[in-house]
């Protein structure tokens, strides 16, 4: 079976996954390849495809905005800054529909790919072909919103590209939809744009083998933070993104002990420079060994998210045998258990705080933690389950 990935990148959050899947299947030893438009990796086995023609419709589009000419995607754009959220369009420049190995594949499997698709000639073209999308966010649900806390129902962008998208994904024969999680599964399986398609739950996995845990004196000494200092891990693309959850970490954390720290691992791009009393920012991390020494410096992962699928640092976390604190997003009621840390009985200060005492009461051992994420979410056991899937959408 020739299998296809088709992702915006294979980085970051819904990139990462789709190149941890497409490795683990061909480390399986299935013909599996990823298209991107934006690559970092490596591997041969990532075809990089429109980033030439993407460049030049972003100047034309800087273009547009600077002579104060209409287009959708300004208008994205100023939307998005006015609702501090990511808007983006179902159609696009690039014309992925005469991509060779996306010609020959048996089987195509779409992860994130807002601004890179042009579902118009895309799925007019491949409607033959057996597809898989993973909803990595709602945005394949929407006109142009990515989560449902950021829709805009009666936006005429919204209800325009919301047509779009459904007469368009309505032309695929066979379409295979795949939630992250119990409560993604449970809150939008019926929805009127896939409620006639098979769908599955299926998470995301964790590459033991490249996270692992590391000497905790070592790891602190990297970093220069002293040896009896409580510790709390954080990541997020862009810390200071609100609903990553840092503000209300710092506050609990502070009311707490204001000798507590959190790690903070990711960009930070507030404009104003924003900084956090008790936060040691470290930057983002782009190599598994490097992120492996920054959370194994921490006693604790938090993920004080207000909106998940299901979130990747924690299994990164696991691996390296740290307990998880978070709130109850999506994906946290299959990940925790109470071996394992504290899933919050609310998306509150308060509840963060019990759920921090509750984890600091308790005692874990890194080695439970780490066998129990490999049990679970090893990249052999996920592929294979998509494996199966994919079978299934294709008819058996």
């Amino acid at each position: 079976m020739r299998i296809v990935h088709l992702s915006m990148a294979d980085f970051n959050g819904a990139g990462l996954c789709a190149y941890r899947i497409c490795k683990s299947q061909r480390q399986l030893g299935l013909d599996s390849q990823m298209v991107v438009l934006r690559k970092r990796h490596k591997d041969r086995f990532i075809i990089q495809c429109g980033r030439k023609r993407y460049f030049m419709y972003s100047a034309l589009r800087k273009a547009k905005k600077f002579l104060h000419i209409h287009d959708d995607l300004n208008t994205c754009r100023k939307l998005a800054a006015l609702h501090h959220a990511v808007y983006t369009l179902p159609v696009s420049s690039i014309d992925l529909s005469n991509v060779r190995v996306l010609e020959e594949a048996d089987l195509i499997h779409i992860h994130w790919v807002g601004g890179y698709l042009d579902y118009p000639t895309f799925f007019e073209h491949f409607k033959h072909k057996p597809i898989v999308f993973t909803l990595h966010d709602e945005n394949p649900l929407y006109g142009i919103a990515n989560i449902e806390q950021h829709l805009l129902p009666e936006n005429p962008l919204e209800r325009k590209y919301y047509h779009i998208k459904y007469d368009n994904l309505h032309k695929v024969e066979r379409l295979g939809v795949v939630f992250l999680s119990k409560m993604g599964y449970n809150l939008y399986a019926g929805h009127e744009m896939i409620a006639d398609r098979p769908k599955t739950i299926i998470y995301n996995s964790v590459d033991h083998f490249l996270f692992t845990p590391k000497d905790r004196q070592e790891a602190r000494q990297r970093i220069g933070v002293p040896a009896g200092s409580t510790l709390f891990a954080f990541c997020a693309c862009n810390i200071d993104e609100p609903r990553k959850g840092l503000d209300v970490l710092s506050e609990t954390l502070w009311r707490i002990d204001p000798a507590f720290r959190i790690l903070a691992i990711g960009r930070n791009r507030s404009h104003p420079r924003r900084s956090w009393p008790n936060v040691i920012e470290l930057g983002p991390t782009l190599r598994p060994d490097d992120q492996s020494w920054k959370l194994s410096a921490a006693d604790y992962f938090c993920l004080p998210s207000t909106k998940e699928n299901f979130a990747q640092v924690p299994l990164e976390a696991m691996a390296c045998g740290l307990p998880v604190i978070a709130f109850p997003c999506s994906g946290t009621e299959e990940l925790i258990t109470p071996a394992t840390g504290v899933r919050c009985e609310a998306f509150t200060s308060e509840a963060l705080e019990a759920g921090i005492r509750t984890a600091m009461g308790r005692v874990y051992d890194p080695n439970v933690i780490r066998a129990d994420v490999i049990e679970r979410f090893s990249p052999e056991k996920i592929a294979r389950a998509y494996l199966a899937f994919y079978h299934e959408v294709m008819g058996g």
